[in-house]
């Protein structure tokens, strides 16, 4: 049985297009947080019909792993809860 190739850089596939390409990690992660805080920006409700703070978005979330330390899952909690993402699941209950 062979082995999986782990990936070393990232990729990235255009609109369309069926061609996968090698970018930088700089682009790659500046490109995710642009479009994260694009949609954040237009889908933030930061209060209800009644005027009560909610601070929550809900058109993305995110999935954590289940095989990481306590700490490291404590503080994913708290980026993932402080950008006001509601939508989070863990892997170990998938």
């Amino acid at each position: 049985m062979k082995s999986p190739t782990r990936t070393k850089y990232p990729r990235v596939r255009a609109a369309g297009s069926n061609e996968w390409k090698q970018t930088t990690w700089d682009d790659a992660l500046g490109r995710i947080a642009r479009l994260m805080k694009a949609d954040r920006d237009a889908n933030f409700v930061a209060t209800n019909s009644d005027g009560a703070t909610v601070n929550r978005w809900i058109t993305t979330g995110f999935l954590a792993a289940s095989a990481t330390t306590n700490e490291t899952a404590f503080l994913t909690y708290k980026v993932v809860r402080s950008a006001g993402m509601l939508v989070f699941d863990n892997q170990a209950r998938v």
